[in-house]
């Protein structure tokens, strides 16, 4: 795939995002699409100590990605003139179709509930989250059986014959990764977006050495999304990510990976988020939670999580090329 598709890809979903929040967040301040946290005052590294900052940024997300997805796939279509009858690309074609309408329709619940909690002032509780999950797993097994069967599952050094094992194993890996990237958004502006966009670039070299096209375009252009985002969310956030953006997000990031059929490199990038979301079994406060209690700033923190997603980025790239 020509460098210039690439970076046409990239460029086109940052751009088309950046600009859309010019016109987007003074619309939702207007609407009052704002978190209505009765600690915001307080709470300066989540909203900035800004009780009206506006949420639902996320639109942005899937916005600038699906508006540069289709035109940097209209632009491969005409000029790499792929096979369309064949049937490697049919089947990546249709895996590709189900991760847009996958990731769309987790946008969609992500946006009810943003609305449910800005809108009706209705507070979250633990039932509601249980049933999120619950949601995002069944949600995320229909799905599943919709893209081609995978009955071996490749951790690198093993290989499990998961049999009819294969969708509700993965289908609980997703949801897991998708609710741990739900944990950074609520303790520091810019956590999940930074965190995510490295993970779409690393997951992107390896789909352009490994000669999967589309699945490099996807995650080119929600890479750029992130990055056209960026100016938006990182603290002081102007607009928070809000559920829309982390559920979008957090469905998205783990297909690309899964689409990659590598188990091995999946539990890498997982592992850049369970690091964060694994003390609260123990101490029921998250990594980031702690480390603004011991004094971190927003960017420090940030860059904590995110240099151990390089790391686990630069980990998973290295057996390939070497």
């Amino acid at each position: 795939m020509p460098v210039w598709i690439q970076m046409t890809a990239a460029l086109s979903s940052a751009l088309l995002s950046g600009i859309m929040g010019i016109a987007l967040i003074p619309f939702l301040q207007k609407c009052r699409f704002c978190d209505p946290d009765p600690d915001a005052e307080q709470n300066q590294d989540t909203i900035s100590g800004n009780r009206l900052k506006p949420t639902m940024c996320g639109i942005l997300l899937i916005f600038g990605c699906t508006a540069g997805f289709v035109l940097s796939y209209t632009l491969y279509m005409q000029f790499m003139g792929a096979d369309r009858t064949g049937t490697e690309f049919q089947t990546e074609s249709h895996v590709l179709r189900m991760m847009l309408l996958h990731g769309l329709l987790f946008g969609i619940i992500g946006w009810v509930s943003d609305y449910v909690r800005t809108v009706l002032r209705r507070p979250e509780s633990s039932e509601t989250d249980f049933i999120v999950i619950l949601v995002a797993f069944f949600t995320s097994y229909s799905f599943l059986k919709f893209y081609p069967e995978e009955s071996v599952l490749d951790f690198g050094f093993f290989q499990w014959q998961a049999g009819v094992l294969s969708v509700p194993v993965r289908a609980v890996l997703l949801t897991l990764f998708w609710y741990s990237v739900q944990k950074p958004e609520q303790n520091v502006d810019g956590a999940d977006i930074t965190v995510s966009m490295v993970q779409l670039l690393f997951i992107a070299v390896l789909s352009i050495a490994g000669k999967q096209n589309l699945n490099a375009l996807y995650a080119l252009t929600a890479a750029g999304a992130c990055l056209g985002c960026f100016y938006w969310n990182l603290y002081p956030a102007k607009c928070r990510l809000g559920q829309t953006g982390t559920y979008w997000l957090g469905i998205t990031v783990p297909l690309v990976c899964l689409h990659y059929h590598r188990m091995d490199i999946f539990m890498l990038y997982l592992a850049a988020w369970l690091i964060n979301s694994l003390p609260l079994l123990l101490r029921k406060k998250t990594l980031l939670y702690q480390l603004r209690e011991d004094g971190k700033s927003p960017v420090q923190r940030i860059l904590i999580l995110t240099a151990f997603a390089l790391f686990c980025g630069m980990m998973s790239v290295m057996p390939e090329h070497t």
